[in-house]
Parts: structure tokens; sequence; C-alpha cells
């Protein structure tokens, strides 16, 4: 398995960096849209659909919304971004607080599909406006730091993890894994602030900025694990060897960008 996931990575890796780098904003609106758009095939999945038209017509719908964005996005610019960090923060409170709630809680296909829809929508439309509004470099910090912090908490998880973190929905992650993810994290994001010679307070919130997105980036994955657990399975997809799912690849960056945008857009920091 760890084989698996380090081959898939390497591969992959290089790949979404030179993408990241090198497409032109609208090109980098439509791959990720793509990936945004297999991810939701996989979420129709989960949310309970089996039948390939129904699946078929809630993917249309996504896609629909994605290109039809220059009509609506600039309506939404200065709402949505506090409407899905928001969401994100009851869902990790939730999440932390009551599992055996929503673990017991019956919820009906058309309310798992409409979060479905907002969720992964929202991420699409989040990071595209990271990249055209602050470039490049934000893109890529953010996606290394939920890298970074996903293999500090396998790794520390691993190594030193003790007790479980919610054993209900995830049993593999640890609260000794999250201290390790946020400790590189602080790391990550104070050298990257050092290097680019912000001041010291500019670098004390550009920290604290990446500690929270970290924290929500873990509860995008538990919110993941959560669906898959209600559902039966083990992992969204069989895409990728080692890894799952599209959406299991990227569901710490869908619930992340949300208060990385926010909070960079808020602190006007600028990589």
């Amino acid at each position: 398995m760890l084989r698996n996931r380090l081959i898939t990575s390497a591969v992959l890796a290089p790949l979404i960096i030179l993408a990241i780098l090198k497409l032109p904003p609208l090109w980098f609106a439509f791959v990720w849209g793509a990936i945004v758009v297999v991810a939701a095939w996989e979420w129709s999945g989960l949310a309970g659909l089996g039948s390939v038209p129904a699946r078929s017509a809630f993917v249309a719908v996504l896609a629909a919304a994605q290109l039809s964005g220059k009509y609506w996005a600039p309506y939404a610019i200065e709402w949505l971004p506090w409407v899905a960090a928001v969401w994100w923060f009851v869902i990790g409170m939730a999440l932390r607080m009551v599992p055996d709630r929503l673990l017991a809680f019956r919820y009906p296909v058309a309310l798992k599909l409409g979060v479905g829809w907002f969720v992964l929508l929202t991420a699409w439309i989040l990071l595209l406006w990271l990249r055209v509004n602050f470039g490049v470099k934000q893109v890529l910090f953010l996606i290394v730091l939920v890298w970074l912090a996903d293999a500090a908490a396998y790794f520390v998880g691993k190594r030193f993890g003790r007790t479980k973190l919610l054993p209900q929905i995830s049993p593999g992650k640890t609260v000794e894994g999250v201290y390790g993810a946020l400790f590189l994290s602080a790391l990550y994001a104070g050298g990257v602030g050092y290097s680019f010679e912000f001041q010291p307070i500019v670098i004390s919130d550009f920290v604290v900025l990446a500690l929270l997105t970290v924290i929500i980036s873990i509860a995008g994955d538990l919110f993941e694990s959560l669906a898959k657990r209600l559902r039966g399975v083990k992992d969204s997809g069989a895409l990728f060897p080692g890894h799952g799912g599209v959406l299991d690849r990227i569901d710490s960056l869908v619930a992340a960008v949300s208060v990385f945008y926010l909070g960079s857009y808020l602190r006007e920091i600028f990589l």
C-alpha cells in the first residue's frame, strides 16, 4: 500500500506542479474543472445514485454551473468565500463534537447531492479565483501545504499515533498525526514567509493562516470519510493505486481552499 502511494505521488506531483506553473488561467480552469467533474461522478455514487443516467445528470448539472461561471461568478465573489469558509468551520465542529449523531442520521439522497454540488462547485471557483487574483505561487503554496500536512499526519500517526482522532469515522487518523501536520505546516509557512522577506507580523499571520487551513483540510478529509462510512465503502474510486479515487485525493484541498482564499484576501498576503 505505502509503495503504491509513493509511486503514484511521484508520478502525479510533477504533473500537478507543472500544470499550476505553466497553464494559463483559462486552461487551468478547464483542467481543474475536469478533475472536479470526475470527483462529482464519484460523489454521486457515495450519495446513493446507482444508475449511469442519474449519475451523469448530476455531473452535467455541475459542469453546466462551471461553464456558466463567467455569468454568475462576478456576483458571488464578495460573499461566496465567506459562505464556504463558514460551512467548513461548522462541519469541522460537528465532526468533532457529534460524530455519532452524524453517523446515525439518515440523509436524503437529494440532500447529499446538494451538499456535494455546493462543496465541489465552490472548491472549483475558489481555487480558480486564487489562481487569477493571487497568482501561481499562491496556488502552489496551498497545494504543497495540503500535501505536507497529509504526509506528516500519515507518517507521524503511523510512528507515534496512540490517540484516535475520530475512530467512529476514520479509525486511522490520530491526534498525534494532527499535531505532526500542524508542526510541519508551521515550519513550511514560516520558511516561505521568511524567504519572501515578509515582515515578522505578516509571517506570524501567514503561519496562523496556514494552521487554520490545515485544520479545515482535515475537516474536509473527515467529511469525505463520513460519506464513505455512510455508504459502506473504503475509497471513492480506484483510479489511483494506493490512493483511491479523485475525491480521495482532493478532499482536503476542497475544504482548505475556502479558508486559505479568504484569509489571503482579508490579510492581503501575496507570494
